[in-house]
């Protein structure tokens, strides 16, 4: 008994490839004898198979059992050494899925996707976002950056990295340079926003140097607490600002001097709410505004801006490019009808 323990214990330390390659080796011997030594018990080596696994597992069906003496022995031979084998298996597979759970919750494990949003920054801002864009694409991934012990956000498609996101090290972690675009949300824990924007500058700074080291085009938003430190970030290419303060105190004032206009705002802006503002490349066909609207309107969908441009009305005879974006707000469903 002394010795079997000793031999259990060896298992135990065990690479998990050992481990493998002496499962396989057990399985193979256990298949190999069985039916070389009872060809009238296993008419075939799957029967053989078949009863070499069900012994190695304890499950023991019982419609396959050797009746010779040599095969007595081993069945013997794979209850006192492959059960421990395979009992040594089976522990590093759960250790292993337990250190993967435990290095997901930390945030420790690189994003190897393709095509995902890198959001940077928790707050509950952050969350509302995420929830928007899992509610409009249910089907996209999310790639969480943040300095916290665990991940925030517990959900299949949201992955969180633990880090300083200014680092390219865990930029590259999350897979910055694979991603769709990449949002920079301003720290809430600073409450000085001169410091909060330098942050945020400092982390757009980093995604933008990997841009020009890799000569990859990202698409970068990022939250700006006031609009004077946007000049701030001129050295840096950004995409998109979106000003934190400002945007609440334009809507508090709009509901002020025009009740009831904050409930167009939400349905432009949430899914929850309404139709969705939709993206849209001109047609051939459309060599106007007018055309492009005339042929939308008939289609159920509302043309709201050109470009940046939102009097469509005042620019209806202007000639449309293949690179202008036309912007729209339709349902899912006559959107992709439309595409």
């Amino acid at each position: 008994m002394h010795i079997l323990f000793r031999v259990w214990k060896g298992l135990a330390k065990l690479s998990f490839l050992n481990v493998v390659l002496a499962s396989i080796g057990i399985i193979i011997l256990g298949t190999v004898l069985g039916y070389v030594l009872e060809p009238e018990t296993f008419g075939s080596l799957f029967d053989s198979f078949w009863w070499t696994m069900t012994t190695l597992t304890t499950v023991g069906y019982g419609d396959f059992y050797p009746s010779s003496v040599a095969g007595r022995w081993l069945g013997i031979f794979l209850f006192l050494f492959g059960i421990g084998i395979i009992g040594a298996l089976i522990g590093k597979l759960v250790e292993i899925g337990a250190t993967f759970q435990r290095l997901k919750r930390e945030g420790r494990l690189v994003y190897r996707g393709e095509g995902h949003y890198v959001y940077i920054g928790w707050s509950p801002k952050t969350k509302k976002a995420i929830d928007e864009v899992l509610n409009y694409e249910p089907k996209a991934e999310i790639v969480l950056i943040d300095q916290l012990v665990e991940e925030p956000y517990v959900h299949d498609q949201v992955h969180f990295v633990s880090g300083d996101a200014s680092d390219e090290a865990v930029l590259l972690q999350a897979n910055v340079l694979k991603a769709r675009r990449v949002a920079i949300f301003a720290d809430a824990r600073i409450t000085e926003t001169l410091l909060a924007d330098g942050k945020s500058l400092l982390i757009a700074s980093a995604v933008e140097a990997l841009s020009s080291e890799y000569q990859v085009d990202l698409h970068t938003v990022v939250e700006v607490c006031e609009e004077r430190n946007i000049s701030k970030f001129k050295h840096v290419r950004v995409d998109d600002f979106i000003l934190a303060n400002d945007s609440v105190s334009l809507l508090m004032a709009k509901a002020t001097l025009q009740p009831g206009t904050t409930a167009i705002f939400r349905q432009l802006l949430s899914k929850q709410s309404g139709g969705n503002i939709q993206a849209l490349k001109p047609k051939v066909e459309w060599l106007n505004v007018r055309q492009a609207n005339t042929a939308l309107l008939e289609s159920g969908v509302t043309l709201i801006a050109v470009n940046d441009r939102l009097d469509v009305a005042m620019m209806l005879d202007l000639p449309l490019q293949e690179t202008d974006m036309l912007y729209v707000v339709c349902h899912d469903d006559v959107f992709e009808r439309l595409s």
